[in-house]
């Protein structure tokens, strides 16, 4: 089963006389604000384009952005009351989320309101984009538990990166993308989405470093299983998925050394006591060490991570399990902070990068994205529509060869011209 999109603050009626058969729906349903009445629009473009399927929505107190994150302002209290007004009335089954179990809201259409789309003439020509922006920024912190998002002042690297994500934007939403179902029938096809880069603001002096930290660019693809995408095509065409190579400590090599990992062997392959240290666990090390503020502190974050995925997931993966359960044997054989120190000692180049708290880590997490990015601009550039999945790119089968040659060698570029300060570490606090 595929995941369920999260509602789209982007779509609006783009009919005169949609919009006017949607009015008099929303007064047949009681409503009388105007604020309802463009909630009820926004829902109901989200539910058109999804069809007869799911879609996520918030239900909580939270302001939903400004211009650019919310260009129809839209808000959550009207949200709120149209899923309830078209529940009452027959048109949508509404599953309310719980803050618990981490689950959020759902609505689906009715059989009642895909006829009133068939009888009042809805086409993917009525519905349109507006959108806000092409990046997102959010404070480090969440306040009580709520990402805070920035309508932050436009530089002029944001105008440049803008522009190059319209393009890419454009090339795939003008793609047919669909996903199959495994006997080779359509499932869905995804269209009018917004791709967007989402930056992290931190504590950094300089101007060009506002939109330096996270980057990376999710799509409504990006949460599907590994087994799901394998079955999605652009236009009509096989696709295959490429990963880069040690993708995270590759970008940490471009960017330190100018280069990729320079050795052939497995940049993961490490041996502690004469133990070879399974890749999963090696690669777990890596990753957290990036973000953590010691090597004390990375063992505690990957062994919670393997808890979190093994045992309080509501349904966990087997292959989730045995990792845990591994870690858990391989533990009494070797001391995790020797496994930490075994990383430090096979990447001596990069090593003082390691455990530089979470700032810093965001910092390498840009330098991944923005490795990724380029890859993606020069297939746009060739017009090849291209999806990422952080650090894996989805194309048409025939570009496999092209790609897989692409992926990791194409350089770092510090595009924001970044100066030599900030990528000192002790030029970071963590908000």
């Amino acid at each position: 089963m595929a995941h369920i999109p999260k509602l789209n603050l982007f779509l609006d009626v783009n009919m005169p006389q949609l919009e006017e058969l949607t009015d008099q729906l929303g007064k047949d349903l009681g409503m009388r604000q105007g604020t309802q009445f463009k909630a009820l629009k926004l829902l109901l473009c989200n539910m058109y384009i999804q069809g007869q399927r799911q879609v996520r929505v918030s239900r909580r107190k939270q302001p939903l952005g400004g211009k650019k994150d919310n260009p129809i302002d839209i808000k959550y209290s009207a949200i709120n009351s149209s899923l309830d007004k078209l529940e009452a009335n027959g048109y949508i089954i509404q599953e309310l989320g719980s803050h618990e179990e981490k689950k959020m809201t759902t609505m689906m259409p009715t059989e009642r309101l895909m006829q009133w789309f068939e009888d009042t003439g809805w086409s993917d020509e009525g519905v349109d984009k507006r959108v806000g922006t092409y990046i997102t920024l959010r404070k480090a912190k969440k306040d009580n538990g709520k990402s805070i998002y920035i309508d932050y002042e436009d530089t002029d690297y944001s105008k440049w990166l803008s522009e190059e994500i319209k393009k890419y934007d454009q090339l795939l939403n003008s793609s047919r993308i669909m996903l199959l179902n495994e006997d080779g029938t359509e499932d869905r096809e995804f269209k009018k989405f917004t791709v967007q880069r989402k930056f992290i603001r931190h504590n950094f002096k300089d101007k060009n470093t506002e939109f330096a930290f996270g980057g990376r660019m999710p799509g409504p693809w990006t949460n599907l299983s590994s087994e799901l995408r394998k079955n999605i095509t652009i236009n009509g065409q096989p696709t295959v998925e490429l990963d880069r190579t040690a993708s995270h400590l590759n970008a940490m090599y471009q960017v330190i050394t100018g280069a990729p990992y320079p050795y052939d062997d497995d940049p993961y392959h490490i041996v502690v006591d004469g133990y070879p240290v399974p890749r999963h666990i090696a690669k777990n090390f890596s990753s957290f060490m990036q973000g953590s503020k010691s090597a004390i502190g990375t063992a505690h974050s990957v062994i919670n991570h393997y808890k979190y995925k093994a045992l309080k997931v509501k349904n966990p993966k087997d292959k989730d399990i045995k990792k845990y359960e591994e870690y858990i044997e391989f533990k009494k054989k070797v001391m995790p902070l020797d496994i930490a120190q075994a990383i430090l000692n096979k990447h001596p180049k990069i090593s003082k990068y390691y455990n530089n708290k979470k700032v810093y880590g965001d910092l390498i997490s840009c330098w991944e994205s923005d490795i990724v990015f380029e890859v993606v601009m020069e297939l746009t550039k060739r017009g090849i529509p291209c999806l990422t999945i952080y650090d894996s790119f989805i194309v048409p089968l025939e570009y496999e060869e092209l790609v897989d040659n692409m992926k990791d060698i194409t350089p770092y570029i510090n595009r924001r011209g970044l100066p030599k300060e900030v990528f000192k570490m002790d030029n970071y606090n963590d908000n």
